[in-house]
């Protein structure tokens, strides 16, 4: 890496600091891009050569610090299903409840924007995130094909999504979270999996109903 490239990346991680601790300071957690420019200690044009937009920081806030700890999904076994399921959750429960203030601040800011291409961006991320593992579950069959891969990772991303939300509402424990994320996920998947493995997945999910009620 060249010395004006060094630099470069210097300064985005400086505007990406800068805007994380905004969204943290902020009453509604949201930033003007001169409070930012003044917070890093550069011109009011430079996070806009960098990163293009208000909308790009946003959004490469949110891959940093909520997606990139979640890569770890990509790498479970989805041999047997329900076990796949628990794992998925746990990691999801992990990395949602640990960082869960700045992800409710995050969610204000977001929703603050006078446009939706932040979220639309951050939304078409999270569908990404589980496309590779739905394809995986088709692959071994795992699910029968009734749905592409697609759909699938929507009502994956919305699931989850609901139940973040509820909790940030609601407060909880990591394990509730982590509950709640595997009931919702078994309740799409029991009715694409193998009567085997939807056994074994409506068994686990009277079993959750037992602990969260």
């Amino acid at each position: 890496m060249s010395t004006r490239e060094a630099q470069k990346a210097e300064r985005r991680e400086m505007i990406l600091d800068a805007a994380r601790a905004l969204i943290l300071e902020g009453a509604r957690g949201d930033f003007s891009m001169s409070q930012l420019a003044a917070a890093t200690g550069v011109a009011l044009v430079t996070p806009y050569n960098l990163f293009g937009s208000k909308a790009n920081i946003l959004l490469a806030i949110a891959r940093d610090s909520i997606f990139e700890p979640m890569n770890e999904i990509q790498q479970l076994v989805c041999d047997d299903l329900a076990t796949f399921v628990a794992d998925l959750s746990s990691v999801l429960a992990r990395a949602y409840h640990g960082d869960r203030h700045f992800y409710r601040r995050l969610i204000a800011t977001l929703s603050a924007q006078d446009s939706a291409e932040g979220i639309k961006a951050v939304v078409n991320l999270n569908y990404a995130r589980f496309e590779p593992l739905i394809e995986r579950l088709l692959a071994q069959k795992k699910l029968r094909p009734v749905l592409g891969k697609r759909v699938l990772a929507q009502q994956f991303a919305h699931s989850i999504a609901s139940a973040v939300q509820h909790r940030l509402i609601t407060r909880g424990t990591e394990e509730r979270l982590r509950l709640e994320f595997e009931l919702g996920l078994i309740l799409i998947v029991a009715g694409l999996a193998s009567t085997t493995d939807r056994t074994a997945l409506l068994d686990r999910a009277k079993q959750i109903e037992q602990a969260i009620a």
